[in-house]
Order: structure tokens, then sequence, then C-alpha cells
């Protein structure tokens, strides 16, 4: 994470069908998410949409293809990152807003989801890790000078 950087988390659905592709030999999905102002109608009492908020999602590496194989278009989402504005091919800053993924998955307020973990296989170029067990705490012993009697002591032990 770098000086100054915006981090958000963002709630709302994904807006557009997941686009897939490589750049500089690294997996990278892309989708638009929007986020939806809810808030209830005084005169009316009923909820209603509000102000919208639209950006651009990327995601990289890993992640890229959890979110590609665990979620679509129309979904509710949970997405955290590092939000900025980017270029054109002029070098000219884009008015729109972009959100570098760090974590998304699905909202579990809104719906339910099956997970399913991807296993790494363990490291074995260090067996001593694998084998390690904590030590066993040591039997607490009453002080010298403690009314204890040594006979209790004994009998305890």
């Amino acid at each position: 994470m770098a000086v100054g950087e915006t981090t958000v988390t963002m709630v709302g659905t994904v807006a557009s069908d997941l686009i897939r592709r490589t750049t500089k030999g690294h997996d990278v999905v892309s989708f638009w998410l929007r986020s939806t102002e809810r808030r209830r109608d005084k005169e009316t009492g009923t909820w209603v949409d509000g102000r919208q908020l639209s950006v651009r999602v990327t995601c990289w590496r890993k992640l890229a293809e959890s979110v590609l194989t665990s979620l679509g278009k129309g979904d509710p989402v949970i997405v955290t990152g590092r939000m900025y504005t980017g270029e054109d091919e002029t070098g000219e800053p884009r008015s729109i807003p972009e959100l570098e993924a760090s974590a998304a998955g699905p909202n579990l307020n809104l719906c339910t989801a099956t997970l399913r973990r991807t296993r790494k296989a363990r490291a074995v170029e260090r067996p001593e890790f694998l084998a390690w067990r904590p030590m066993p705490r040591p039997v607490p012993r009453p002080p010298a000078n403690s009314p204890v009697s040594a006979a209790e002591t004994r009998s305890a032990a």
C-alpha cells in the first residue's frame, strides 16, 4: 500500500459481463460495478432508488480467476481495493473512477454462496516447520514461602 492511496470498500451489483484478458502474462478480469443508493420516500413510505455510482473494477492474478468462476452479471458483491482515475492513450486523465480490487466476493446480505476453497500444495522445503509442536506449559509450583505444606505439595505431584 502506498502513502496517500485511496482504499475503498464498495457494495453494489455486477453491472456488466466479466471480461477476461491477459496483460504481461497475468490474468486480468474487469467488470462494471454499480452501487445504487436506497432511501425511504417520506410521502409514500416506500423504498426508492436514489443516486448511482458506477466504477470499473479490475482484478489481477488469482483474484481474477476466482472472480471469473464465482461471479456474474447481476450478482450482489462487495469489493475492496485501491480507487484511482486512469489516463487515456494520450496521457490525459480520465474522469471514470477505477477500482483495482484486492478482495471481492458475494454480498451475503442479499444472496447465499457455497464456499469452495482452493488448496495450495504443502511446502516441504522446510520440514522442521511441519513437525513443530508447541512445548507443554510448565506446571506452576507454589512459592517456597507459601503456607502450603510440604505434604500437600508431595500429594499433588
